[in-house]
């Protein structure tokens, strides 16, 4: 795929950098595609999913599900309808319609982040084992 072609198809979904208000949007929806969940347990998952590398938390997260609610990509309902306490997410049919456009243009974004990932590790550590030990002390 050309270049241009990815670096479009990037702006579209996550216009420019890997942001987490690009991200969880679409992680929350694999999620709870999934299988329903919590917020919490839901900030869990992309925790260990994440090793750590996106920041999530309430501030974040909630305002997230309630706007993904609002747009009709999920939908959610109180374990116990008299009082408030744990809010379980599903994701509607309109969730998963969008779930599967976003993964379908983001995919060439993350292959070129990953292309380049891996392209910065062997310059960085590959070229240097390749080099003799005294061309490294040089």
């Amino acid at each position: 795929m050309p270049a241009n072609i990815v670096s479009r198809a990037a702006d579209e979904v996550l216009g420019g950098p890997v942001k987490s208000k690009t991200v969880l949007p679409v992680l929350l929806l694999h999620l709870l595609e999934e299988r329903p969940d919590h917020g919490l347990a839901l900030m869990q998952r992309i925790e260990v999913l994440c090793g750590g590398l996106l920041a999530v938390n309430t501030n974040t997260v909630y305002p997230l599900l309630r706007r993904l609610e609002e747009r009709g990509f999920v939908t959610g309902e109180w374990d116990h309808p008299t009082k408030r306490s744990r809010r379980l997410y599903r994701i509607t049919p309109a969730g998963r319609e969008r779930l599967a456009r976003i993964k379908a243009n983001m995919l060439p974004y993350l292959q070129m982040l990953a292309d380049s990932v891996n392209r910065l590790r062997h310059e960085l550590y590959e070229s240097v084992s390749e080099q003799s030990p005294h061309s490294i002390a040089s």
